[in-house]
């Protein structure tokens, strides 16, 4: 094989390895834009589960020092 082949055949190899490498970084973006999301919803639920508790009990210590 001559220098040249090997040359062209390394240019090919590294195009390829880049447009790979290229995918998998598009694709572990939008991953990480999935977990993020569905953290935030997470988050937020978490919140309102805890306002909903806090305000439950609120309410039940208020009902119960009212009576």
């Amino acid at each position: 094989m001559s220098l040249e082949e090997r040359y062209w055949e390394t240019m090919t190899r590294i195009s390829a390895h880049e447009a790979m490498c290229e995918e998998r970084s598009k694709t572990i973006f939008n991953r990480l834009e999935n977990i993020d999301s569905q953290l935030s919803q997470i988050h937020r639920n978490m919140f309102l589960i805890g306002f909903t508790l806090i305000s439950g009990m609120a309410g039940l210590i208020i009902t119960l020092s009212l009576g």
